[in-house]
């Protein structure tokens, strides 16, 4: 076994990247690294009991080359036996739709998009890319020149969702050598050389000059990647437990405002970027000034407020609640239906209402979620619909009637209004609306036999 092998089965044991009977994706763009990422996982397929497939993508910014390279990468793969598929897609006109990417960016997600779609067709565990500490070096640095925060520094890691990289720990030059000693086919891509990407001008002109103060400049930073690392995890899950706080419904998140603003600053600042991170479409993260636009925001009295972070991600605070939203904030809505006999019960995403007959629960009633009322107000069919305007109800306690969306605003739920439906009797009088209200034309006290019990509960 070549030591590069050896010290590359040693990562992935350290970092656990990939776990017996997997089925592994390798992205290969038929240059050095990736070539030898190819080889070296073949190499030891024994040993990790894994299964390999192979995916090469041509952006569609060359005219020479992509052509010549998955020629050769489906020659490779049909010598050793490995499932080989290639794609040609349309940087350019993906940038057109979708303006404000660099040329950089737009590649990226288009090739990402690429290989997860043959990843999920192909039912593979794991996507392996060819990222060695070079690329994380420049990554870094890039990232660092345009004031990035903690996780813009570590976001090259060894193991990121579905993305693993054996040869993070490894230079390119060492991978040089073993294509070298090991005849390892491979394709050069002149745009290599090319300083007007970003990446390119900070391998060729920024790196060298590191190097020249510091020889050792490679492995520095790696100690200062992995330092980062171990305190970003402390981070990382405080993040995650923030996280728990907000639910999802049809796409939309949301939490109390009250529960965000017991989050100390800068876990709340780590929180939001997480959040904006995953919903973007380009997964980065936000800048700091819309970060903290957003905080002053959540610390003021101010209701009704939105902080666009991208032109299609969007947060605002209505009522007691604060949104992270793409496009508009309108949940899914919610058709009519009609309830001719009970017990009955309905489903929608995160949500489940019954009615049904029987039970006495008055030490838990709310009026909101559970809620019960007395058969004989109940004038069969009831219909459950979506809540309009117009809608008025007796609230439970109260002589008068009053608009639903009043009480929705008050309650600090105006920013749920399309997911709100109202449960009518046969005479089209509201009995409740669920999460929100009950009718004083339910009221019931213990003496009553005859009652129906109303519930809304998380599944």
């Amino acid at each position: 076994m070549h030591v590069l092998e050896e010290e590359t089965l040693g990562f992935i044991g350290r970092w656990s990247l990939l776990k017996p009977a997997q089925r592994v994706l390798v992205a290969v763009s038929g240059g050095k690294d990736s070539m030898a990422l190819l080889n070296i996982l073949w190499n030891l397929k024994p040993l990790l009991s894994i299964e390999l497939v192979v995916a090469n993508m041509d952006h569609g910014l060359r005219e020479k080359g992509p052509m010549e390279e998955a020629e050769m990468i489906r020659q490779v793969c049909i010598e050793k036996g490995i499932a080989f598929f290639h794609e040609r897609r349309d940087v350019k006109d993906y940038m057109a739709k979708t303006p404000g990417l660099s040329v950089e960016e737009a590649a990226r997600k288009v090739r990402y998009d690429f290989l997860r779609e043959v990843k999920n067709a192909q039912s593979c565990d794991v996507i392996a890319v060819a990222h060695n500490r070079d690329d994380l070096i420049e990554t870094m640095l890039l990232r660092m020149a345009r004031g990035t925060g903690l996780k813009g520094v570590v976001g090259l890691r060894p193991s990121n969702g579905d993305i693993v990289r054996p040869l993070l720990f490894c230079d390119m030059q060492r991978i040089m050598d073993y294509v070298t000693i090991n005849m390892v086919t491979f394709m050069e891509d002149e745009t290599n050389l090319d300083t007007s990407f970003d990446r390119n001008s900070v391998r060729l002109k920024i790196v060298p000059e590191f190097k020249r103060l510091n020889p050792s400049f490679n492995e520095a930073m790696w100690r200062f990647f992995e330092n980062l690392y171990d305190g970003y995890s402390i981070v990382e899950r405080d993040v995650k437990e923030a996280l728990s706080s907000f639910k999802a419904i049809d796409g939309i998140l949301f939490v109390e405002s009250v529960i965000l603003k017991g989050v100390y600053r800068a876990l709340l600042f780590e929180t939001v970027r997480e959040i904006v991170s995953r919903m973007s479409s380009d997964g980065y993260p936000p800048s700091r000034e819309r970060v903290e636009a957003f905080y002053d925001l959540l610390m003021s009295d101010r209701n009704g407020w939105t902080v666009e972070f991208r032109e299609d991600l969007k947060s605002s605070r209505l009522g007691d609640y604060v949104f992270f939203y793409k496009k508009g904030l309108v949940f899914e809505t919610l058709e009519a239906v009609e309830v001719f006999s009970l017990p009955f019960e309905f489903s929608h995403g995160v949500w489940r209402l019954r009615i049904r007959e029987g039970g006495k629960p008055f030490d838990r009633l709310d009026g909101r979620f559970l809620s019960v009322c007395g058969i004989g107000r109940m004038a069969l069919p009831l219909k459950l619909r979506p809540v309009d305007k117009k809608d008025s109800i007796v609230p439970f306690g109260m002589s008068r009637t009053r608009r639903v969306e009043r009480i929705v605003a008050e309650k600090g739920m105006k920013g749920f209004w399309s997911k709100l439906m109202v449960l009518e009797n046969a005479k089209g009088e509201i009995l409740w609306v669920p999460g929100v209200v009950t009718s004083e034309l339910c009221r019931a006290d213990p003496s009553y036999t005859e009652l129906a019990v109303f519930s809304l509960e998380r599944r």
